[in-house]
C-alpha cells in the first residue's frame, strides 16, 4: 500500500479505519508508533530513499551532501577574531560562533573542558571522556564513526603527518590525541582491515596531497599536523595554513553542496593558562568556530551559546543520523545549530523529508510549502513559524511549540502533535486526519484564538487535549467526524 505521495508504506494500524472511541484511542497510539519505528533500525533513523548522493544508498536530508570537520589547536576566540585575517574574513563572509571574549553577555561557542583529547572525543561521541587527560585509551561508547558505518554512509579521516593507517602512537608531527576515531573499540583500532584501518588514513601534506578533484564522501574529518594546526606554532601560523588550504576546498565544484566546519579544540589565555569560562557546566573556554558553506553565507554570528556537543548534533542532523543516545548530542540542552543555515537551507518550498531536528529552534522560520514528511521535530521551537501549506505527514511534533504558527492548508495527516503547544496557531483549512493531538494544549487567547476553521480533524485523536475556560478556539466548518473531543474543548470543537 502506498500513500498519496507514493512513499511506499503506511503503518498497518493506521491504514485500517475503525469507528468508536476505543479504536480511536488505539489509533492515537498507532500515530506515535508510525513516527519512530518501521523497521529494526534505531529510533529516528531515516528510512532509505532513492536517488542517493552517497555510497550508502541514502539521500541526505538537506542539499548539503558533504560535511567537513577541521580541528585547530589551543586558541580562544579573542586571539583569532579581528586579529587573524583569514579566519576573520571567513567569519565575516559565512556563519560563525561569535566572540564570547568580547561581547558583554559572553555569548558564543565553547569547548567542553581541558586538555585536547577530551574535546576531540566530545565532538565525536557527545560524551565528556577523560577531561583532564591527553592519554590514549579505548572506549566502548557510541560515536560518529559507528553511526556513519551503521547508516552505510561514506566517510574518511585524513591525518596529516601520520605514517600508517589508524595510527595509535605519536610520531613526528602526528599526535594520536588529535585523532578521536582511534579511541573507539567498535571501530576496531589495531585490527588489520578494521573500520579504523580502512577509514583513518595518513596524508603527508594536506595542502599538496588532498584529493581536491575527487568528490568527497559524506563526512570528512581533517586533522592538520601540530605545526599547521597551531599547536607547536601560533595562531598566525595556523591562519596562514588555513588560507592556503580552505580556498582550494571552496574552489572545488562540490563545494556547492558542502559545509566546512572549522573549530578549535580548547581555549587558552594569552598568558598560556587555560581559559575555563563556559556555560551549562562546560569549562573549555570560548573557541573560534566557523561554518563555511554556500548555505551559511552572510549568516554572521550566533546569538546563543553553543558548544562541541551542538556541533556534533549539527553534523548528525546534516548526515541524517540519530544522536549517539549515550551523550549530550541531540538533546534539548545541545540541539543542532540551525541558526547558521537560516534562511538558506529552510524554505520556502524546500525538500527536507526524514530530517531529524529534535529540540531545534526554528521559531519564526519561513517553512512555507516545505516537505517535512516523517521529520522528527520532537520538542522543537516552531513558535510563529510560517508552515503554510507545508507537507508534514507522519512528522513527529510531540511536545513541540507551535504557538502562533501559521499552518493554514498544511498537511498534518498522521502527524504526532501529542503534548504540543498550539495556542494561537492557525490551522484553517489544514488536514489533521488521524493526527495525534493527545494532551496537546489547544487554548488560544481572546485576541488570538487557535483557529481550526475549515480544518479536517476526522479520526484525529484528541483525548486529554488541554483547553481552558473559555477555550478561545474557533472551528467554523471544521470536520470532526469520529473524533472524541474533551468536554473542555467543546464547543466549538
Amino acid at each position: 500500500m502506498t500513500n498519496e505521495r507514493g512513499r511506499g508504506w503506511i503503518v498497518p494500524a493506521l491504514a485500517v479505519v475503525a469507528v468508536g472511541l476505543i479504536l480511536l484511542s488505539a489509533l492515537g497510539t498507532g500515530v506515535l508508533a508510525a513516527n519512530v519505528s518501521v523497521t529494526a533500525s534505531p529510533v529516528g533513523t531515516p528510512a532509505p530513499r532513492a536517488g542517493s548522493a552517497t555510497s550508502g544508498g541514502t539521500t541526505l536530508p538537506t542539499p548539503i551532501q558533504h560535511v567537513f570537520l577541521i580541528l585547530m589547536e589551543n586558541e580562544q576566540t579573542g586571539i583569532i577574531y579581528n586579529k587573524e585575517p583569514y579566519e576573520t574574513s571567513l567569519a565575516k563572509t559565512y556563519a560563525w560562533g561569535g566572540d564570547a571574549n568580547s561581547n558583554p553577555d559572553h555569548v558564543g561557542y565553547y569547548a567542553i573542558c581541558h586538555p585536547s583529547a577530551p574535546n576531540y572525543l566530545s565532538l565525536t561521541s557527545g560524551q565528556s571522556l577523560q577531561c583532564g587527560s591527553d592519554s590514549y585509551s579505548v572506549y566502548k561508547v557510541n560515536n560518529l564513526g559507528n553511526e556513519l558505518q551503521q547508516a552505510k554512509l561514506s566517510w574518511v579521516d585524513y591525518e596529516e603527518g601520520a605514517s600508517v593507517t589508524c595510527q595509535t602512537y605519536n610520531s613526528g608531527l602526528y599526535v594520536v590525541r588529535h585523532n578521536p576515531f582511534t579511541y573507539y573499540s567498535d571501530l576496531r583500532p589495531n585490527v588489520t582491515g578494521g573500520v579504523c584501518d580502512t577509514h583513518v588514513l595518513p596524508i603527508a601534506n594536506l595542502t599538496n596531497d588532498y584529493p581536491y578533484n575527487s568528490t568527497p564522501p559524506a563526512f570528512t574529518y581533517i586533522a592538520p599536523n601540530i605545526l599547521d594546526d597551531g599547536h607547536n606554532t601560533n595562531a598566525t601560523y595556523g591562519d596562514d595554513w588555513l588560507s592556503t588550504f580552505i580556498p582550494k576546498l571552496i574552489a572545488a565544484p562540490w563545494f556547492s553542496s558542502s559545509v566546512i566546519f572549522i573549530t578549535y579544540d580548547e581555549a587558552y589565555e594569552p598568558s598560556g593558562a587555560y581559559n575555563t569560562s563556559g556555560y551549562d557546566g562546560l569549562i573549555g573556554g570560548p573557541v573560534f568556530t566557523a561554518a563555511v558553506s554556500p548555505y551559511t553565507k552572510g549568516m554572521g554570528a550566533l546569538a546563543v551559546n553553543a558548544s562541541h556537543y551542538d556541533l556534533l548534533s549539527t553534523i548528525e542532523w546534516l548526515l541524517g543520523l540519530p544522536g549517539t543516545g549515550t551523550g549530550h548530542d541531540d538533546t534539548p540542552e545541545f540541539p543542532a545549530i540551525t541558526a547558521w543555515f537560516k534562511p538558506k537551507l529552510f524554505g520556502p518550498g524546500v525538500d527536507l523529508p526524514y530530517t531529524r531536528l529534535p529540540y531545534a529552534n526554528l521559531s519564526g522560520y519561513d517553512l512555507r510549502g516545505d516537505d517535512l514528511e516523517y521529520a522528527n521535530l520532537t520538542g522543537a521551537d516552531l513558535a510563529g513559524a510560517n508552515l503554510r501549506g507545508a507537507y508534514l505527514q507522519y512528522a513527529d511534533l510531540a511536545n513541540a511549540s507551535l504557538v502562533g504558527a501559521d499552518l493554514r492548508e498544511a498537511d498534518l495527516q498522521y502527524a504526532d502533535l501529542s503534548g504540543a503547544s498550539l495556542g494561537g496557531a492557525d490551522f484553517a483549512g489544514a488536514s489533521l486526519e488521524y493526527a495525534n493531538l493527545g494532551a496537546a494544549v489547544l487554548t488560544g487567547t481572546s485576541g488570538d484564538p487557535t483557529d481550526f476553521d475549515g480544518a479536517t480533524l476526522a479520526q484525529a485523536y484528541l483525548k486529554n487535549a488541554v483547553c481552558g475556560s473559555p477555550n478561545y478556539i474557533v472551528a467554523s466548518g471544521a470536520n470532526t467526524n469520529a473524533v472524541y473531543v474533551p468536554t473542555a474543548c467543546s464547543p466549538p470543537l
